[in-house]
């Protein structure tokens, strides 16, 4: 959907991170630091030894990555630059083993910078970014009902859409509730 060359991430926020004061809103061209942090509902071992992040839809990725950080707390795997998740992996994998899995990639809300960062032996997982463009999701809501009865509103995936923004506005986009794309540049390589 998004041809990218290899060196752009794109990279998942949602306004209620800006809206907590974690950061503030963002402009193409501005140059951040921040931690990446990854969702993936299922990983597995793998004995694929590369590490890989191949687009399939905006932030979301078909990924292959050495598991380089273990605890009970978090974990960090490298897929050619380190990424966390606050839960464990060792029911899965140890520290040098290789997983693969469908996953979302985003800015860290606050866990690494308010906490994860003190955990004993914890890689610094800070990067400095460049963004070349925000992405502001446009795709319909809908309102369906959880079991409970409450109304849940909910991305209508099958027309998922966006459009090019020069500037975030958390307060504003999307009524307060946007979900951002950035494709940004990592500046400092490791």
């Amino acid at each position: 959907m998004f041809a990218q060359p290899q060196h752009l991430v794109q990279i998942g926020l949602s306004s209620w991170i800006i809206q907590d004061g974690n950061y503030p809103d963002f402009a193409v061209g501005d140059v951040a630091k921040f931690a990446l942090e990854f969702y993936a509902p299922h990983l597995q071992r793998t004995a694929y030894r590369e590490p890989a992040l191949t687009p399939s839809h905006p932030a979301h990725y078909r990924m292959s990555a050495c598991v380089r950080y273990s605890h009970s707390e978090a974990c960090v795997l490298d897929f050619g630059c380190l990424a966390y998740r606050e839960e464990p992996i060792s029911d899965i994998a140890s520290v040098g083993d290789w997983v693969s899995g469908d996953v979302y990639v985003g800015i860290d809300p606050f866990f690494y910078m308010e906490s994860l960062h003190a955990l004993p032996g914890i890689p610094e997982l800070r990067y400095d970014w460049r963004i070349e463009e925000i992405l502001l999701e446009t795709t319909p809501w809908i309102s369906t009902r959880d079991s409970s009865g409450r109304e849940v509103r909910t991305r209508n995936e099958s027309l998922r859409s966006f459009r090019s923004i020069t500037q975030t506005d958390a307060w504003r986009d999307d009524g307060g509730h946007a979900h951002y794309v950035f494709r940004c540049l990592r500046l400092d390589h490791a």
